[in-house]
């Protein structure tokens, strides 16, 4: 299975990323697990690094952008007004037990699917 096919066909789930009252991404629609997964990824990596960082959907054209200011992240969407704070190093942690729970709800469902590059690289800390 290509990671296009991964990223934007399979694995749709109504996901809730909040931050206390706040709803940063909120569970009225689906999202793809695997194009979630892969983008909080890339998220960890840059703000484990001091770096700003944002992931889109494939449903929407809302962007949700994490800007770095010292231990601290403002967390701001491009459709929503509001903007909540949080610590670095909790959002990192948090986005990281999420692609670990996306992958081991995919290959509890699929087993087979381990063998795919698209779903190790959730499961890698790479």
């Amino acid at each position: 299975m290509s990671e296009m096919d991964l990223r934007y066909k399979y694995f749709a789930a109504r996901v809730k990323m909040a931050v206390g009252e706040i709803a940063v991404v909120s569970p009225g629609g689906h999202v793809q697990l695997v194009d979630l997964a892969l983008s909080f990824k890339g998220a960890e990596a840059r703000l484990g690094r001091g770096e700003d960082a944002s992931f889109g959907f494939t449903e929407k054209p809302e962007v949700i952008h994490f800007r770095t200011a010292g231990s601290t992240v403002h967390i701001e969407s491009s459709e929503k007004p509001y903007r909540v704070d949080v610590e670095t190093r909790a959002l990192v942690s948090e986005l990281a037990k999420f692609r670990k729970a996306v992958y081991d709800c995919i290959t509890k469902a699929v087993p087979q699917i381990v063998a795919n590059e698209s779903i190790r690289q959730i499961h890698s800390t790479e």
